[in-house]
């Protein structure tokens, strides 16, 4: 799912023109990043799990309502298949939403998540940064709804501001140099192209169609990341979803479009009820987190929006 109503613009890191490990810093389009194992530890690969803070038992990893607290921008949403659940990846962690008002956070970790995604039921993939450890945490995946966390690859390297697993892959855009990668395994990643992007969606039907806000506008690409087009006469859209109903986008104003040609034509269907941070649609559901710790949703398109958590 996607991040932010502004385009990011790629970060320059100390030492970008050298080979670090686990990354190139080339330009060059398809090029393999290979994460590798130590040999004789290939099959028993040590797992780092992120220190957790706070008091309580290893088996009791939430904290109560948000309310309370607040969990201020949010960088995704998604529901977990298995319990229908609504999660929000935030700065301060990833959260359950129980009800309107009542968020969950669901690890007491130091996890800043800026890129979330779900492969399945209580398994979540996420990016972002972390107090203990390397800053950049790279891929990280949670098999337990979020409660505990593990490395993947990319340690240290990656920032993914963006990811989304999508016809067996994952899709990742890393903004510590601004590349679009994509993994079949979730350890060994394809620089497919540089780019400045903000959020991005892939096809449901073709995994070589992506679509993604660039700095002067939508751009769109047919095969899978390695080179981007502008799409012309677009709404000035910020946040992208993309579900077998047509692609969703909220502009910068709050506004929501359509399209059901992969971007080409698109219809304003109506507006969110506040501020823009984060969008998601699954099964036809629209879902909206929007500035001051509300997260929304719309069964009709955008025309109407109910509160999933509201805190008082």
């Amino acid at each position: 799912m996607s991040r932010t109503s502004q385009p990011m613009r790629p970060r320059s890191t100390p030492g970008s023109g050298r080979k670090t490990q686990g990354r190139s810093a080339s330009a060059a389009p398809t090029r393999k990043i290979v994460i590798a194992a130590l040999a004789g530890l290939a099959v028993l690969t040590a797992v780092v799990v992120f220190a957790l803070r706070g008091q309580g038992s290893s088996d009791d990893h939430t904290t109560g309502d948000a309310g309370n607290q607040g969990f201020g921008h949010v960088h995704g949403i998604a529901i977990d298949p298995g319990s229908s659940a609504l999660h929000v990846a935030t700065h301060v962690g990833l959260f359950r939403i129980d009800d309107p008002r009542t968020a969950v956070r669901v690890s007491k970790d130091d996890l800043d998540l800026m890129g979330f995604t779900v492969v399945g039921p209580q398994h979540f993939l996420a990016s972002g940064h972390s107090a203990h450890g390397p800053a950049n945490v790279g891929l990280i995946e949670s098999t337990d709804g979020g409660a505990t966390w593990q490395e993947k690859s990319l340690s240290g390297a990656a920032d993914f501001h963006g990811l989304q697993v999508a016809h067996g892959s994952v899709y990742g855009y890393n903004s510590t140099d601004g590349a679009f990668m994509v993994s079949a395994d979730q350890r060994s990643w394809e620089q497919r192209s540089r780019t400045a992007i903000g959020a991005f969606a892939v096809s449901p039907i073709d995994g070589g169609t992506v679509l993604a806000v660039g700095r002067d506008g939508l751009q769109r690409s047919t095969d899978g990341g390695r080179s981007w087009q502008s799409v012309p006469d677009t709404p000035a859209v910020g946040l992208l979803a993309w579900d077998r109903t047509g692609v969703w986008a909220v502009a910068r104003d709050g506004a929501v479009w359509s399209s059901t040609d992969g971007g080409g034509q698109w219809q304003r269907r109506g507006a969110v009820p506040g501020e823009p941070d984060s969008f998601a649609v699954q099964d036809g559901t629209l879902f909206a987190a929007l500035s001051g710790d509300r997260v929304v949703a719309s069964t009709d398109g955008g025309a109407t929006w109910t509160d999933r958590y509201a805190p008082e």
